[in-house]
């Protein structure tokens, strides 16, 4: 027997423990931050309610959380413009992935359901049920049984807007030998940017079947902008009177150990700039109970996005703390200082690029692993600008303050570099086409992918 077959083996049945002793985990897990609905799905129990769509061929589309599920919707848009025939299935792991994708899917008559669980039972149920030509996985979703039981039941597979952060990385190619079968799994990838794709090619994987088609973000960044919407919000964050305006901080998807330091810096950056509005939009909803007790006991009173977006309130208070989804990009385009989070404590950041769509060059921490590919089309167009702390954060931001055409240069040089890897859908929509012949459906050949030197350069 092959190593790697005796490991997939022991994979299971570690697995099938696993779900089985750690179901009451689970369910606490999701109780705890005010969830559950994803809990039988999940582990195979309760099967999709909604009909499968017609249509033919099936594409099933997954994405673990919300960035993966809105990249995912112009991917969506370009197959059903390709194949108009097709039909969708698309899954998340997470509750507010699944909101969002009802949103987004459920209008263009995808069915919308859960991803169970990598448990051997589940992905049988789910795959036996659902019964997909193609499965199209986004960014890093690498699940093992899953993959195995697809394959058996002849799917092909599919990875598109493809990376590997630099740890996963390092750890692959130490067990390079053991995850070789996985990858080879695999009938198409379609990396994000050109380090994912060097680092794929570094890891063995075939080059007939590995492809660099631009990141899925950048189209759907361009096309989710609302010019009126961001002047709606403009309005409801300046507050009377409506004849000033005043300068906006916004600190987005933040973790936890950054909001002390966002905090520390507004407190700063009042002392020159008295009018200052700041928004604070940590990356989970749920944390803002525990942001509204941290301003109170730095003496800073606030006011919740969702009640003056509502009209509930008129802004009276210097801070706002956002617990919506869905409207961060927008909020982009009110602020003229953005820090992204998840950058300055060790998570590996956030998408840098949403802010650069709208012109603006974001601050950012050392912690980027997940996001190097932004980071390094930000710095090469000369439009990256990296902290360390809170004292380099307050300072590069009171830059910015004082000189708006630096502010502006930065920022238009960070939306033209992003501009460049505009078609990346269309790309990758071609090369999913392709593994069911769909290249011959009256549309272009399959267009060729960028030049890694292409989607770097800035000129």
């Amino acid at each position: 027997m092959r190593p790697t077959r005796l490991l997939f083996l022991i994979y299971q049945y570690v697995s099938a423990i696993t779900g089985l002793l750690g179901f009451p985990y689970f369910y606490w897990h999701l109780k705890s931050r005010g969830q559950g609905e994803s809990f039988w799905p999940r582990l195979g129990l309760k099967l999709p309610s909604d009909p499968r769509p017609p249509g033919s061929p099936q594409f099933w589309l997954h994405g673990v959380s919300v960035g993966e599920i809105l990249a995912a919707v112009p991917l969506a848009q370009e197959l059903q413009t390709l194949l108009p025939h097709c039909s969708l299935i698309v899954t998340t792991g997470t509750e507010t992935g699944q909101a969002l994708a009802r949103k987004h899917f459920t209008p263009m008559g995808a069915c919308v359901c859960y991803f169970p669980l990598d448990l051997p039972w589940a992905v049988q149920r789910y795959l036996n049920y659902l019964r997909p030509q193609v499965f199209v996985a986004l960014e890093s979703e690498i699940w093992p049984n899953f993959l195995y039981c697809a394959h058996q039941l002849g799917v092909r597979l599919a990875l598109v807007n493809a990376r590997v952060s630099d740890k996963s990385f390092h750890r692959f190619l130490q067990y390079k030998r053991y995850l070789s079968d996985i990858f080879d799994l695999f009938d198409l990838v379609a990396a994000g940017s050109p380090g994912d794709f060097h680092r794929f090619q570094e890891l063995g994987f075939p080059a007939e079947r590995l492809h660099l088609t631009g990141n899925l973000k950048s189209d759907r960044l361009f096309q989710a902008q609302d010019s009126e919407r961001i002047a709606e919000f403009r309005a409801l964050v300046q507050g009377p009177p409506a004849n000033l305006e005043f300068p906006v901080f916004l600190a987005a998807s933040t973790h936890p150990g950054e909001e002390e330091m966002m905090v520390a810096a507004y407190e700063q950056l009042r002392l020159p700039y008295p009018a200052l509005r700041f928004i604070l939009a940590p990356r989970h909803p749920e944390r803002v109970p525990q942001l509204v007790s941290l301003l109170e006991r730095r003496g800073l009173r606030s006011h919740l996005w969702s009640r003056l977006k509502s009209g509930l309130e008129l802004r009276s208070q210097p801070v706002v703390l956002v617990d919506t989804i869905g409207d961060l990009l927008n909020l982009y385009g009110v602020a003229d200082v953005v820090f992204v989070g998840g950058s300055l404590v060790p998570h590996g950041g956030q998408n840098l690029l949403e802010p650069a769509s709208l012109g603006r060059a974001p601050l950012y921490g050392p912690y980027v692993s997940n996001f190097r590919w932004a980071q390094e089309i930000l710095e090469e167009a000369g439009a990256g600008l990296l902290v360390q702390d809170v004292a380099s954060l307050t300072a590069a931001a009171l830059n910015l303050l004082d000189h708006p055409e630096v502010r502006l240069d930065l920022g238009s040089r960070a939306q033209a570099a992003l501009a460049r890897h505009r078609g990346a859908a269309r790309r990758q929509a071609e090369l999913i086409a392709g593994l069911v012949g769909g290249e011959g459906q009256g549309q272009n050949p399959l267009s060729a992918p960028p030049n890694p030197q292409e989607l770097r350069r800035d000129r």
